[in-house]
């Protein structure tokens, strides 16, 4: 009897990896293909992506020269004539007119149109980071809660073994009622357990559809088992390549540049623009006809107008200003971010290693024995159901510390701004 409930909890410990890879034979679901859908399909990504190519658009909009106008215009005409205006009129005007801006006004309206449009891609970019932090994190969940289920499903075949013994040690005069409805009650709340764990499984699967754009009642299949390895770099490498590839910091940078051009043309307005007017005037009773050339020039330092072109100017000292102190508070929170990615990382690490090398394996020599020993009547029912539950408990905090850790190393990849390939890649150049 020993043999077999020896061999009984060695194949339940087996049994989630055997039904992983059944499964992952027919329907692994792979977060590779994952990511590119949803870097594909995702409809705020799409907007966003929309929103950049938009601003690229506007270089040509503030370089343009307005448009030239030309027009008729007729003179003296009598009323009696009405609504004829060439009946009798003394004169008719033809004229072109164009307004050139004062040099450099264009040009440094078209270098603020660069590097916002710069900046909205750098947005466009933060925004699909954070995109594949949440959809990376989502698909570890849904990861943790089949570990559980499978823990679940194992447990529940272990209890009904229990429950077996207990029945059959009742028998021969060796056990008591209360161990059966003891183990009947642990398997109980196991399957209100694997209920509410598969509703768990449920919604997450529905907030992977909803973020790759598909049915949100599409059925996923089994994540793999993940690979935890404790990385090599340090917070030294990775907050140099934060300074130069994070999106946020990048962005901030456009901005700054976007405002320093935004401030040349701001002081450019204080400069006149030019108007020139070129005019032909048609005489009706005479051959001498006659033409006319205007120029003209706003004059911005009047008292009346000056202060519209001074807030101008001042309204964008302190827009640099402020993203300038915004930069530096995205900075430290980089920073931040990546130490405390980098603490957890590895407090994980540890964890789960402790889980798998020693409670794990101690939890289940613990539970065999006891297991063999109330068999022959040498120890309490309860210390079995004890053993069982630490053996539960560690599993789940095995998984659960695993889950953990890819979900920190996802974060670190958002504090960088680039993927662990890339980074190892540029670390090792």
């Amino acid at each position: 009897m020993n043999r077999i409930i020896n061999q009984l909890i060695l194949l339940l410990l087996l049994a989630p990896g055997l039904r992983a890879q059944e499964k992952a034979d027919g329907d692994t679901l792979r977060l590779d293909v994952l990511l590119q859908q949803g870097l594909e399909n995702n409809p705020q990504l799409q907007s966003l992506r929309d929103q950049a190519n938009a601003a690229k658009t506007q270089y040509d909009q503030v370089t343009a020269w307005d448009a030239p106008q030309v027009g008729v215009e007729f003179m003296q005409t009598p009323i009696r004539s009405f609504p004829i205006p060439t009946r009798k009129n003394m004169e008719t005007d033809y004229f072109v007119q164009q307004m050139f801006p004062w040099p450099g006004k264009l040009s440094a309206m078209g270098e603020a149109a660069i590097n916002n449009a710069n900046m909205f891609e750098q947005s466009y970019k933060s925004a699909e980071k954070k995109f594949i932090l949440g959809l990376k994190i989502a698909y570890y969940e849904l990861y943790l809660i089949q570990r559980k289920l499978e823990i679940n499903k194992g447990n529940q075949i272990l209890l009904l073994s229990l429950i077996d013994i207990a029945m059959k040690q009742l028998e021969v005069g060796m056990g008591k009622q209360s161990d059966v409805v003891r183990a009947q009650t642990e398997l109980s709340k196991l399957i209100e357990e694997a209920i509410g764990l598969k509703k768990e499984h449920k919604v997450v699967e529905a907030m992977i559809n909803s973020l790759i754009n598909q049915p949100a009642n599409n059925t996923l299949g089994l994540v793999p088992d993940l690979d935890v390895a404790m990385p090599l770099y340090t917070y030294e490498d990775l907050i140099g390549l934060a300074d130069n590839v994070r999106s946020e910091l990048k962005a901030m940078n456009f901005e700054i540049e976007m405002n320093r051009s935004e401030l040349v043309a701001a002081k450019k307005e204080f400069y006149p623009d030019i108007m020139v007017k070129g005019q032909y005037k048609n005489m009706s009773n005479t051959s001498n006809d006659f033409w006319s050339l205007m120029v003209g020039v706003n004059i911005p330092i009047a008292w009346w107008s000056k202060g519209k072109y001074q807030g101008r100017v001042q309204e964008n000292q302190l827009n640099i200003s402020k993203v300038q102190n915004q930069y530096k508070d995205m900075s430290n929170m980089v920073r931040f971010e990546i130490q405390s990615s980098l603490a957890r990382i590895e407090s994980d690490y540890q964890r789960a290693m402790v889980y798998k090398k020693t409670i794990i394996p101690q939890a289940q020599h613990s539970l065999e024995l006891l297991i063999a020993e109330y068999q022959v009547g040498k120890t309490e029912f309860l210390m079995v159901l004890d053993a069982y539950r630490m053996l539960l408990m560690a599993k789940q905090d095995y998984y659960m510390a695993n889950m953990e850790f890819v979900s920190d190393t996802a974060k670190i990849e958002q504090a960088v701004g680039m993927s662990l390939n890339e980074i190892n890649e540029t670390l090792s150049r």
